[in-house]
C-alpha cells in the first residue's frame, strides 16, 4: 500500500483490492484516504477519500445481477 494502516475496511470490486479509511500508526492519526490495488498492473494508486476519517468499518460491494 502507499500508506500502511490498520483497523481499514476491504472490497474487492472489478478484479482490484479497496482499502479505505483506517489507522495510521507512524502518524498517529485516523485515515480518511482509499487506495486501490491492481493485480495485473501490480500497483496501488490514490483514488479518493471517505466523507471522513475512520477505522474499524467494513466495507461492502453490490452488483446489479
Amino acid at each position: 500500500m502507499m500508506e500502511r494502516r490498520m483497523e481499514c475496511g476491504t472490497v474487492v470490486m472489478n478484479g482490484c483490492i479497496f482499502v479505505t479509511g483506517g489507522y495510521s500508526y507512524s502518524k498517529g492519526t485516523y485515515l480518511q484516504s482509499i487506495e486501490k490495488y491492481d493485480p495485473e498492473l501490480n500497483k496501488w494508486e490514490a483514488v479518493g477519500n471517505l466523507p471522513s476519517a475512520m477505522r474499524s468499518h467494513g466495507c461492502v460491494c453490490v452488483y446489479n445481477v
